[in-house]
């Protein structure tokens, strides 16, 4: 079966790739309500005065969560315009940017590709580690034809194979645009379906796959470091004990090795610059290319997800477990919502943005996801329902996991922790149909070696996962 697509130029979004329009001047006036610099630093010493006072009151014995949550709201609110005032963050590099000095350092770009008139998929994802080795993530679909991974799957360890672009296991990914567009590229064997949900000695169906794809942006960045919601971190805060073992505790946490890839600019500005040099960026685009696998005809397709870079240090060991979620709707809308446990800081706390039919965004002000609620068992449900708000909108949000379609992959050389990638048709509000997936990640705390790990002369074989 061959699946067919529309011709590129007709195929993108409305308006082709994303990029800001550019106003015309004499059209343009500032709001007489816009603050202006002055008066914000003006206001900030007040605004801070208040939420010292609010966090002296919050700290107390058996304060109450909204206050806690307004005192540290107040005050992320201050370092954030602090922040912006000064310069904001950097900008994304255009191709790899040396690793940090530190064992923990990471460089990953992942994309998601559905197609939305059949059930085919892609998930491609390398991360530069230190010492000569990738993170490498690589599931296919082709309906009419079957499931297939990489053969070194469940494990994901494999060589770095080029400084100046992401490449390992016959996978490669490549700037063509800054942002805008990328290429990704595969040729070499995959292991036919069902996908293993274990290690085993026996090697499988391997058959020779090679697929081309052509990614361009339809939204802009969503920059997680700049454009979160402080409300979020503040009401996770709010939520734990705030007691004197609690406060040492986070005073002796060392951030710079917790996962700050997700955490707003407001938080990370208590940190030192060395400290800060870390980013994740998302956008959501399509791809549009080929796939050939042997006996097959050549199969042109066209699919919609997401594109992240994450830049800075992840140390899995500070990572109890977390639940994603990702989906693109047909009317033009995108979400992204992660909960997460830290358990350095926060038990639950829920973070994301959503992308509106009009390319506007918005970080995720609230959500009632609990990961008490979402497979704290291990046991996988077959649908989850969570809500939540941005942009000031309320959204219900339903995924029905494809049961089919549920790869994992080892964390790490240890294995100290395992991901479960199922693939979801989604509704939005009860009405708007949806693709794309729910990552499950759990630490496993009696982890063993990893079986079979292949890896190159080069690689020294750190221990990545603690």
């Amino acid at each position: 079966m061959t699946a067919t697509y529309p011709g590129h130029r007709d195929a993108r979004p409305r308006g082709g790739v994303w990029r800001r329009p550019e106003p015309a001047p004499s059209t343009v006036r500032p709001s007489a309500c816009a603050p202006r610099p002055a008066m914000l630093l003006l206001l900030l010493p007040l605004l801070l005065l208040l939420a010292l006072l609010g966090a002296r009151r919050a700290a107390a014995l058996g304060a109450p969560a909204p206050l806690k949550r307004w005192a540290l709201s107040c005050l992320l609110l201050c370092h954030a315009w602090r922040q912006r005032a000064a310069g904001g963050v950097p900008a994304e590099p255009r191709r790899p940017r040396p690793l940090r000095p530190d064992r923990h350092a990471i460089d990953s770009v992942y994309f998601t590709g559905f197609a939305e008139t059949n059930k085919t998929f892609v998930i491609a994802r390398l991360a530069k580690r230190p010492d000569g080795v990738c993170e490498m993530w690589l599931f296919l679909r082709v309906d009419g034809i079957g499931e297939f991974e990489h053969p070194q799957h469940p494990n994901m360890m494999v060589n770095d194979e080029s400084e100046e672009i992401w490449s390992g296991g016959g996978l490669t990914i490549e700037y063509l645009e800054p942002q805008m567009i990328w290429k990704i590229n595969f040729d070499g064997l995959l292991r036919k379906g069902p996908y293993r949900q274990q290690w085993s000695k026996e090697e499988g169906e391997l058959v020779p796959v090679k697929f081309s794809f052509h990614w361009e942006n339809f939204t802009e960045v969503f920059n997680f470091n700049v454009d979160s919601h402080p409300g979020t971190f503040a009401h996770a805060f709010a939520q734990e004990p705030w007691t004197a073992e609690f406060f040492h505790k986070v005073k002796k946490c060392d951030f710079r090795r917790c996962d700050l890839l997700i955490l707003p600019m407001s938080t990370q500005s208590f940190l030192s610059s060395r400290q800060r040099e870390h980013f994740r960026h998302e956008e959501w685009g399509q791809s549009v290319g080929e796939i050939e696998i042997e006996n097959h005809e050549k199969t042109k397709v066209l699919l919609k997800g997401v594109r992240s870079h994450s830049y800075g240090i992840r140390n899995w060991s500070e990572i109890y477990r977390y639940v994603m979620i990702l989906a693109h709707f047909e009317d033009g809308t995108a979400a992204h919502l992660t909960v997460i446990n830290l358990p350095a800081t926060t038990t639950n706390l829920a973070v994301g943005y959503v992308f509106f039919p009009d390319g506007k965004k918005a970080g995720i002000e609230w959500s009632n996801a609990s990961l008490a609620e979402m497979a704290d068992d291990g046991v996988i449900k077959d649908e989850y329902v969570v809500s939540l708000m941005a942009g000031g909108k309320y959204f219900d949000v339903s995924a029905t996991l494809d049961k089919q379609a549920c790869p994992l992959v080892y964390n790490g050389l240890t294995g100290s922790g395992v991901f479960h990638e199922c693939i979801a048709d989604f509704h939005l509000n009860g009405i708007t149909q949806g693709w794309g997936l729910v990552e499950f990640y759990y630490r496993d705390e009696t982890a063993q070696p990893v079986p079979n790990l292949q890896l190159g002369l080069k690689a020294k074989g750190p221990d990545l996962s603690s």
